[in-house]
């Protein structure tokens, strides 16, 4: 049941892969364009929220504290992006260190609501299957690596925590 399963989800994620002929690089460079302008069109509507409610942002984020964990989301995003897209020639060179970021970008964009870099990310990892292996390791990419997955395990404790004292009352 289980392989009967996992087949058609690696048949059905291979005829997107190909349909819409992604590889490697192609993967990388769209997670990389998305996360580079989503947090930036997110910075858009928050301004666009203060000055229709004309509330200043230190008020929202004090009234509403989810808001103030997407913004450190939306920084961590773009920041991996744009890291990402300068040294996306040289990540795709290092298979090893980019299967740990693709795996932890699945559970960390998932967990963080953004669905689409999820399944990208999930592309990347099917991708790698089929990608010529190197060795070659990027030390200051293990770095990238870790930082990037504290903070979104960080934000997704604080609104774990947010949550709960919404319950709490």
């Amino acid at each position: 049941m289980w392989t009967m399963t996992k087949n058609k989800v690696t048949d059905f994620c291979d005829q997107i892969m190909e349909r819409l002929r992604l590889n490697i690089r192609s993967i990388l460079k769209w997670y990389s364009i998305i996360l580079l302008v989503a947090p930036l069109l997110f910075w858009g509507l928050l301004e666009f929220r203060v000055v229709m409610t004309k509330v200043s942002l230190a008020d929202m984020f004090h009234s509403q504290p989810t808001i103030a964990v997407s913004v450190i989301v939306a920084i961590t995003d773009f920041l991996l992006g744009y890291y990402c897209w300068i040294k996306k020639d040289k990540l795709v060179n290092s298979t090893k260190e980019l299967k740990i970021f693709w795996i932890c970008q699945c559970f960390c964009q998932l967990l963080v609501g953004n669905i689409i870099c999820f399944l990208l990310s999930l592309f990347g990892l099917r991708a790698l299957h089929s990608f010529k292996v190197t060795d070659r390791a990027i030390a200051y990419f293990k770095t990238t690596i870790i930082i990037s997955t504290v903070l979104y395990v960080l934000c997704i404790l604080l609104l774990g925590l947010i949550g709960l004292k919404g319950l709490r009352g």
